[in-house]
């Protein structure tokens, strides 16, 4: 399992961004991922790279069609190979601290 955090930045499109965010919930939604939104990303939990970059991808393509002639995506990702992660034992680690 791949844990990653992903977010994209329409740029030129104004101040608000909400109708973005909500097309790219649409996306996430298509693939039936698990996902969580936060305040200023989104993480989510993929199988492969490959399916990680497709939704990426897809997320961006969804922006250039709503006019976003500029968009800039950053990712973090987390591949352990030692066990098993998911969104939710991250966050049990983190609160632990």
């Amino acid at each position: 399992m791949i844990v990653a955090d992903f977010s994209t930045i329409p740029m030129g499109s104004g101040t608000s961004s909400s109708r973005y965010v909500s097309a790219v919930y649409d996306v996430l939604k298509e693939y039936n991922v698990k996902y969580v939104p936060g305040p200023m990303s989104t993480a989510l939990e993929v199988d492969s790279f490959e399916q990680l970059f497709e939704i990426i991808e897809k997320a961006n393509k969804k922006l250039a069609q709503m006019g976003v002639l500029r968009i800039i995506t950053s990712v973090h990702i987390d591949y352990r190979l030692d066990r098993d992660i998911s969104i939710e034992s991250k966050l049990r680690i983190s609160k632990m601290s």
